[in-house]
């Protein structure tokens, strides 16, 4: 499992995006799944993830080039199955908020953990 945003593992920070206008290339770009985000993120030629609500949307999130689909936690091991079933270029990630959730969430099968201080720009609570 990968690990992002663990002080000991290094990592490429997540910039939270509100709307498609923010999106830059040079940045890791992570925005709820958004036709117009997508597009203007493949316009660029930048790096995005998604945040995908369910399963429909993350499997255009992959087609579409997506590098990290972060879902809630409840989808991880349906998507992660998913993803392994259909050969995804994208990885399967879940917000975590500590270590004490690394072992759980490997029962699921997702490619990646994301720590809340990895993604700038997102209220935290």
């Amino acid at each position: 499992m990968k690990l992002i945003g663990h002080e000991l593992v290094a990592y490429e920070p997540l910039f939270w995006r509100e709307n498609a206008r923010q999106i830059e290339a040079g940045k890791q770009n992570l925005f709820k799944f958004d036709a117009a985000a997508i597009k203007r993120a493949q316009e660029l030629g930048a790096q995005f993830c998604v945040e995908a609500e369910n399963l429909n949307e993350a499997i255009i999130a992959n087609a579409a080039g997506a590098k990290f689909i972060v879902v809630p936690r409840e989808l991880a091991g349906k998507a992660a199955k998913l993803a392994q079933d259909y050969l995804f270029d994208a990885q399967i990630c879940v917000v975590i908020g500590g270590e004490d959730e690394l072992a759980e969430l490997s029962e699921t099968g997702a490619d990646a953990a994301i720590f809340k201080n990895a993604v700038i720009g997102k209220d935290k609570r």
